[in-house]
């Protein structure tokens, strides 16, 4: 992605799961879209904390790095705000599947509830966006 240099991705990368969650936020509150990873088959989901879990990203560059180092076969799925409010969230939350929220090289990430992830975006919305 232009918007950034490359240090200031990987930087956001590289920052413990509490940071990295609240840069996550703001990233996805400025741009209106959140990435997951998907094939002929679906998204991928992965097993967190003992939940299913969708890995979710702030920017494509990130869904694409994982792609090239984890999980070949994938591609990155864009998903819009709006989109993810009214349809991925009520029904991750039906189907109980948590948001992994930017998991880093390591799989560290902030596991939670896509409703709550949905609300959390929202009050984040009200806030000043990422720069």
């Amino acid at each position: 992605m232009s918007d950034y240099s490359a240090e200031k991705i990987q930087g956001w990368a590289q920052l413990d799961d509490e940071p990295r969650f609240e840069a996550f936020l703001g990233l996805v509150v400025k741009h209106k879209e959140v990435w997951a990873l998907s094939d002929d088959e679906g998204c991928l989901m992965v097993a967190m904390e003992d939940e299913n879990c969708l890995p979710l990203w702030p920017l494509e560059i990130y869904a694409q790095q994982a792609v090239a180092e984890e999980w070949e076969g994938f591609s990155p799925l864009k998903i819009t705000l709006d989109n993810f409010y009214e349809n991925w969230a009520p029904g991750m939350s039906g189907d109980e599947i948590a948001a992994a929220v930017f998991p880093n090289d390591e799989g560290s990430c902030t596991v939670l509830d896509s409703e709550e992830l949905a609300v959390t975006l929202k009050l984040q919305a009200k806030k000043a966006p990422i720069a």
